[in-house]
Protein backbone atom coordinates (compact mmCIF):
# COMPACT_ATOMS: atom_id res chain seq x y z
CA UNK A 1 0.00 0.00 0.00
CA UNK A 2 2.96 2.57 0.64
CA UNK A 3 4.22 2.21 -2.96
CA UNK A 4 0.46 2.27 -4.10
CA UNK A 5 0.34 5.63 -2.45
CA UNK A 6 3.56 7.18 -3.35
CA UNK A 7 2.89 6.45 -7.01
CA UNK A 8 -0.29 7.86 -7.53
CA UNK A 9 0.62 10.97 -5.91
CA UNK A 10 3.77 11.08 -8.18
CA UNK A 11 1.59 10.32 -11.40
CA UNK A 12 -1.08 13.06 -10.33
CA UNK A 13 1.49 15.44 -9.86
CA UNK A 14 3.24 14.54 -12.85
CA UNK A 15 -0.06 14.72 -14.66
CA UNK A 16 -0.29 18.19 -13.56
CA UNK A 17 2.96 19.49 -14.23
CA UNK A 18 2.33 17.76 -17.70
CA UNK A 19 -1.20 19.98 -18.71
CA UNK A 20 -0.08 23.00 -16.93
CA UNK A 21 2.14 24.78 -19.78
CA UNK A 22 -0.66 23.88 -22.29
CA UNK A 23 -3.02 25.73 -19.96
CA UNK A 24 -0.44 28.53 -19.78
CA UNK A 25 -0.41 29.34 -23.38
CA UNK A 26 -3.70 30.89 -23.18
CA UNK A 27 -2.18 34.13 -21.14
CA UNK A 28 1.09 34.40 -23.69
CA UNK A 29 -0.60 37.79 -24.44
CA UNK A 30 0.35 38.89 -21.25
CA UNK A 31 4.14 39.56 -20.33
CA UNK A 32 6.55 36.81 -20.50
CA UNK A 33 7.42 37.49 -16.96
CA UNK A 34 3.67 37.23 -15.58
CA UNK A 35 2.87 33.90 -18.13
CA UNK A 36 5.94 31.60 -16.83
CA UNK A 37 5.13 28.45 -14.70
CA UNK A 38 7.46 27.90 -11.56
CA UNK A 39 8.51 24.33 -10.43
CA UNK A 40 8.93 23.95 -6.95
CA UNK A 41 10.49 21.07 -5.03
CA UNK A 42 10.47 20.90 -1.20
CA UNK A 43 11.16 19.40 2.26
CA UNK A 44 10.13 19.69 5.71
CA UNK A 45 8.37 18.46 8.89
CA UNK A 46 4.36 17.48 9.51
CA UNK A 47 3.03 16.85 12.46
CA UNK A 48 -0.72 15.22 12.87
CA UNK A 49 -2.80 17.18 15.20
CA UNK A 50 -4.60 13.85 16.37
CA UNK A 51 -7.82 14.99 17.28
CA UNK A 52 -10.25 11.86 16.64
CA UNK A 53 -11.37 8.93 19.34
CA UNK A 54 -8.56 6.41 17.05
CA UNK A 55 -5.56 8.87 18.86
CA UNK A 56 -7.04 9.46 21.70
CA UNK A 57 -7.47 5.50 23.33
CA UNK A 58 -4.26 5.00 22.14
CA UNK A 59 -2.88 7.39 24.22
CA UNK A 60 -4.76 6.09 26.77
CA UNK A 61 -3.37 2.26 26.21
CA UNK A 62 0.32 2.58 24.62
CA UNK A 63 3.31 5.06 25.53
CA UNK A 64 4.52 6.90 22.42
CA UNK A 65 1.12 7.31 21.07
CA UNK A 66 0.87 11.46 20.95
CA UNK A 67 0.36 12.82 17.83
CA UNK A 68 3.98 14.27 18.41
CA UNK A 69 5.96 10.70 18.46
CA UNK A 70 4.60 10.85 14.92
CA UNK A 71 6.06 13.56 13.81
CA UNK A 72 8.15 13.06 10.50
CA UNK A 73 9.54 14.13 6.63
CA UNK A 74 6.82 15.55 4.36
CA UNK A 75 8.15 16.00 0.63
CA UNK A 76 6.46 17.53 -2.50
CA UNK A 77 6.43 19.07 -5.97
CA UNK A 78 4.63 21.83 -6.88
CA UNK A 79 3.65 23.67 -10.48
CA UNK A 80 2.98 27.09 -10.53
CA UNK A 81 0.73 29.02 -12.66
CA UNK A 82 0.22 32.40 -12.49
CA UNK A 83 -3.20 34.00 -13.89
CA UNK A 84 -1.76 37.75 -13.12
CA UNK A 85 0.73 39.59 -11.31
CA UNK A 86 -0.44 38.38 -7.90
CA UNK A 87 -2.73 35.47 -8.35
CA UNK A 88 -1.61 32.16 -9.65
CA UNK A 89 -3.09 28.54 -8.96
CA UNK A 90 -1.01 26.18 -6.94
CA UNK A 91 -0.76 22.16 -8.69
CA UNK A 92 0.79 20.23 -5.36
CA UNK A 93 1.56 16.84 -4.26
CA UNK A 94 3.35 15.51 -1.55
CA UNK A 95 4.35 12.30 1.03
CA UNK A 96 4.52 11.96 4.74
CA UNK A 97 5.27 8.93 6.51
CA UNK A 98 6.47 8.40 10.29
CA UNK A 99 6.49 5.38 12.68
CA UNK A 100 6.94 5.21 16.42
CA UNK A 101 7.03 1.92 18.56
CA UNK A 102 4.47 1.47 20.80
CA UNK A 103 4.29 -0.80 24.38
CA UNK A 104 0.97 -1.47 26.58
CA UNK A 105 1.17 0.82 29.39
CA UNK A 106 -0.29 -1.56 32.10
CA UNK A 107 0.83 -5.35 31.04
CA UNK A 108 3.92 -7.09 30.13
CA UNK A 109 4.78 -10.93 28.87
CA UNK A 110 5.06 -13.88 31.33
CA UNK A 111 9.06 -12.68 31.31
CA UNK A 112 8.20 -8.90 32.44
CA UNK A 113 8.83 -7.66 29.46
CA UNK A 114 6.66 -4.68 27.62
CA UNK A 115 4.38 -6.24 24.65
CA UNK A 116 4.68 -3.76 21.85
CA UNK A 117 4.06 -3.10 18.44
CA UNK A 118 5.29 -0.49 15.72
CA UNK A 119 3.15 1.63 14.54
CA UNK A 120 3.43 3.21 10.97
CA UNK A 121 1.25 6.58 9.55
CA UNK A 122 1.41 7.48 5.59
CA UNK A 123 -0.09 10.43 3.84
CA UNK A 124 -0.04 11.31 0.41
CA UNK A 125 -1.91 14.11 -1.23
CA UNK A 126 -2.52 15.69 -4.69
CA UNK A 127 -4.64 18.92 -4.07
CA UNK A 128 -5.33 22.22 -6.71
CA UNK A 129 -5.16 25.72 -4.49
CA UNK A 130 -4.79 29.38 -4.93
CA UNK A 131 -1.98 31.67 -4.01
CA UNK A 132 -1.84 34.95 -3.82
CA UNK A 133 1.16 37.19 -3.95
CA UNK A 134 0.79 40.09 -1.25
CA UNK A 135 3.82 42.25 -3.09
CA UNK A 136 4.84 42.50 -7.03
CA UNK A 137 6.83 39.27 -8.03
CA UNK A 138 10.24 41.22 -8.16
CA UNK A 139 10.23 42.65 -4.95
CA UNK A 140 13.41 41.16 -2.70
CA UNK A 141 11.18 38.66 -0.35
CA UNK A 142 7.49 37.93 -1.65
CA UNK A 143 4.81 36.93 1.02
CA UNK A 144 2.01 35.03 -0.26
CA UNK A 145 -0.58 33.16 1.22
CA UNK A 146 -2.93 30.51 -0.22
CA UNK A 147 -5.62 27.84 0.09
CA UNK A 148 -6.84 24.83 -1.47
CA UNK A 149 -8.00 21.19 -1.31
CA UNK A 150 -8.00 17.79 -2.68
CA UNK A 151 -7.45 14.13 -2.57
CA UNK A 152 -5.38 12.66 0.58
CA UNK A 153 -4.33 9.01 0.14
CA UNK A 154 -3.84 7.57 3.82
CA UNK A 155 -2.47 3.97 5.25
CA UNK A 156 -1.74 2.69 8.68
CA UNK A 157 -0.62 -0.30 10.23
CA UNK A 158 0.11 -1.68 13.21
CA UNK A 159 2.87 -4.14 13.18
CA UNK A 160 3.86 -6.49 16.29
CA UNK A 161 2.55 -8.21 18.99
CA UNK A 162 -1.07 -7.07 20.80
CA UNK A 163 -3.34 -8.82 23.91
CA UNK A 164 -6.46 -10.54 23.15
CA UNK A 165 -8.59 -9.48 25.99
CA UNK A 166 -11.64 -11.35 25.00
CA UNK A 167 -9.20 -14.29 25.08
CA UNK A 168 -7.31 -14.51 28.96
CA UNK A 169 -5.26 -11.87 27.53
CA UNK A 170 -3.42 -14.15 24.95
CA UNK A 171 -0.33 -12.42 23.59
CA UNK A 172 -0.48 -13.02 19.34
CA UNK A 173 1.22 -11.50 17.00
CA UNK A 174 -0.32 -9.69 13.60
CA UNK A 175 0.20 -6.86 11.08
CA UNK A 176 -3.74 -4.32 11.13
CA UNK A 177 -3.90 -2.06 8.50
CA UNK A 178 -6.14 0.26 7.44
CA UNK A 179 -6.23 2.46 4.80
CA UNK A 180 -8.16 5.22 2.18
CA UNK A 181 -9.18 8.48 0.25
CA UNK A 182 -10.34 11.43 1.47
CA UNK A 183 -10.87 14.84 0.71
CA UNK A 184 -9.59 18.07 2.51
CA UNK A 185 -8.70 21.24 2.26
CA UNK A 186 -5.48 22.90 3.50
CA UNK A 187 -4.15 27.21 3.89
CA UNK A 188 -0.81 28.05 3.11
CA UNK A 189 1.88 31.17 4.24
CA UNK A 190 4.68 31.58 2.73
CA UNK A 191 8.00 33.84 1.70
CA UNK A 192 9.56 33.71 -1.76
CA UNK A 193 13.07 34.91 -2.24
CA UNK A 194 14.83 35.17 -5.54
CA UNK A 195 18.34 34.35 -5.87
CA UNK A 196 18.51 34.52 -9.48
CA UNK A 197 16.89 34.97 -12.87
CA UNK A 198 15.03 32.16 -13.12
CA UNK A 199 15.72 30.94 -9.60
CA UNK A 200 14.03 31.18 -6.14
CA UNK A 201 14.12 29.87 -2.67
CA UNK A 202 11.08 30.28 -0.37
CA UNK A 203 9.68 28.95 2.62
CA UNK A 204 6.16 28.06 4.03
CA UNK A 205 3.98 26.98 6.67
CA UNK A 206 0.40 24.77 5.15
CA UNK A 207 -2.45 23.61 7.94
CA UNK A 208 -4.29 20.89 6.44
CA UNK A 209 -7.41 19.65 7.60
CA UNK A 210 -8.44 15.71 6.98
CA UNK A 211 -10.28 13.51 8.66
CA UNK A 212 -11.84 9.78 7.26
CA UNK A 213 -13.58 6.61 8.87
CA UNK A 214 -10.93 3.57 9.80
CA UNK A 215 -11.80 0.36 8.10
CA UNK A 216 -10.20 -2.97 7.21
CA UNK A 217 -8.77 -4.36 10.60
CA UNK A 218 -9.09 -0.95 12.27
CA UNK A 219 -13.12 -1.30 11.75
CA UNK A 220 -15.54 -0.01 14.24
CA UNK A 221 -12.58 2.50 15.62
CA UNK A 222 -14.11 5.56 14.90
CA UNK A 223 -12.50 8.38 12.53
CA UNK A 224 -9.02 9.21 11.78
CA UNK A 225 -7.84 12.98 12.32
CA UNK A 226 -5.38 12.84 9.32
CA UNK A 227 -5.43 16.90 10.13
CA UNK A 228 -1.31 18.42 10.77
CA UNK A 229 0.81 21.19 10.08
CA UNK A 230 4.00 21.26 7.88
CA UNK A 231 6.64 23.77 8.14
CA UNK A 232 8.82 23.79 4.38
CA UNK A 233 11.75 25.10 2.64
CA UNK A 234 12.62 24.46 -1.22
CA UNK A 235 13.97 25.29 -4.18
CA UNK A 236 11.79 27.09 -7.10
CA UNK A 237 12.29 26.66 -10.81
CA UNK A 238 10.99 29.51 -13.30
CA UNK A 239 10.13 27.88 -16.51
Amino acid sequence: MRSKILCTTLALAGLLATVAPAWCQHYRTRSIYESEGSLRLWLGAFRPQGDSQYFRDNQFDFTNSSSSDLQGLIGGVDYLLPLDRHLSLLFSGSYYEANTAQSYRDFTDEAGRRIRHDQTLGIGSATLGVVVNLTERRAPIVPYIGAGGGAYFWRLEETGDFIDFNNHNQIFNDSLQSSGTAFGYYFLAGLEAPIGRHTSVFAEGRWSRVKDDLKGDFEGFGRLDLSGTSVSAGLSWRL
